[in-house]
């Protein structure tokens, strides 16, 4: 087994905290203080499985740093030359792992979320690997949803598969217990996804327990991705295996170049909505995209980090007479909220970002702003 790391992307909607330079990833938003991506990596650890972090070029020293924290080498990073989506960044990843595993089963990872349960989140990841292997398909792992969300993806529930089918992973004697909670968990054959419905077809989804949440984990092994891929966007696979080649040979010049001609797309619209071979497991473990402000102060909420009015203060931060404010005072100085109640204050020392906690979603607007008039060094 290979887990795949994604640890690309700046956040935007974590502005001003996260950054290009210092994106969501890195910061230290994950539990006890440490990077989300350094948390990735120690839940993914009892797995047992081969790490690997696909980062862009420009966040490859960051992402290493890291690794090195958690005792993994530096040849752990795969980076993209220039960013270039989800959809090729894993195509690289697959490609490269197939030249020296080519029977790997590979799970995708995102280095951003907030996990409530890791054993139960492992033994889902585990899952997945398992049906990959018993279906020569892809595998997606979806989430019972606890509200109807319209800023999630979500992905429909075909016929059940039966349990009888599926595969356990190759693991070791400490992994048993693994298995045992991984075959408990009911898979479907996927029957197409909706991105971020409208309120009544999310609610309508909840009430009819016809959809899950999609979380962006995926497993498949690389025969199976590499044929899909090929079936849905052959000139994507021919440029990442030349890119493959050149990098094998040395020669980082020519797989830029041609790494840079591939289009930016992510991997869902590239191959997981198109494939006919797709699977879903059903998990239930707490989970948050980190997507926002918002998902920010519930999951430090939940984490114990509140008081006894919902508010959540980072650093020398104060919320007096308010309620479910989430105060982020990393800036050097002291930031007080009086009378206050659902807003967002963040204060970083070079900007101050002041928000209703409903209109988080808009932040990145003000990245949209901050580009278009070239103020290159707020990004």
């Amino acid at each position: 087994m290979h887990a795949v790391i994604l640890a690309g992307g700046s956040g935007t909607r974590l502005w001003p905290l996260s950054r290009a330079a210092v994106p969501k990833h890195l910061l230290p938003l994950g539990p006890g203080g440490v990077s989300l991506l350094r948390a990735t990596i120690d839940r993914l650890l009892p797995l047992g499985a081969t790490l690997h972090i696909v980062t862009v070029a420009s966040q490859a020293e960051g992402c290493q740093r890291v690794a090195a924290e958690a005792g993994l080498g530096p040849d752990c990073v795969i980076a993209e030359p220039t960013a270039r989506g989800t959809g090729p960044a894993l195509g690289l990843a697959v490609r490269w792992i197939a030249r020296e595993d080519p029977d790997a089963v590979v799970c995708s990872i995102h280095a951003d979320h907030h996990i409530g349960d890791a054993a139960a989140y492992r033994a889902a990841i585990w899952a997945a690997a398992g049906w990959a292997c018993a279906t020569d398909g892809l595998v997606t792992v979806g989430l019972t949803p606890t509200y109807p969300s319209t800023g999630l993806g979500y992905v429909a529930l075909g016929r059940i598969r039966s349990s009888r089918d599926w595969i356990p992973p190759h693991g070791s004697d400490e992994q048993e217990e693994l298995s045992s909670a991984a075959e408990g968990l009911a898979a479907f054959r996927a029957a197409g996804f909706v991105e971020k419905p409208p309120l009544h077809r999310a609610e309508r989804f909840v009430a009819d327990h016809t959809h899950l949440w999609n979380t962006g984990l995926f497993a498949w092994t690389t025969s199976a991705f590499v044929r899909e891929l090929r079936a849905v966007a052959p000139e994507v696979d021919d440029a990442l295996q030349a890119v493959v080649e050149a990098r094998a040979a040395g020669d980082e010049e020519r797989a830029a170049q041609l790494y840079g001609e591939i289009a930016s797309v992510a991997i869902d619209p590239l191959v997981m909505e198109k494939t006919s071979r797709l699977t879903v497991v059903q998990a239930g473990f707490p989970w948050s995209d980190l997507g926002s402000w918002a998902d920010l102060h519930e999951a430090r909420r939940d984490d114990g980090n509140g008081d006894g009015d919902d508010n959540v203060v980072i650093g020398d931060g104060l919320a007096v007479e308010s309620r479910r404010c989430l105060v982020d005072a990393g800036g050097g100085r002291t930031v007080a909220v009086v009378g206050a109640e659902d807003i967002v204050v963040v204060d970083t020392g070079d900007a101050v970002l002041v928000v209703p906690a409903h209109r988080v979603q808009s932040v990145r607007a003000v990245v949209e702003r901050l580009r278009a008039e070239g103020r290159t060094e707020l990004l």
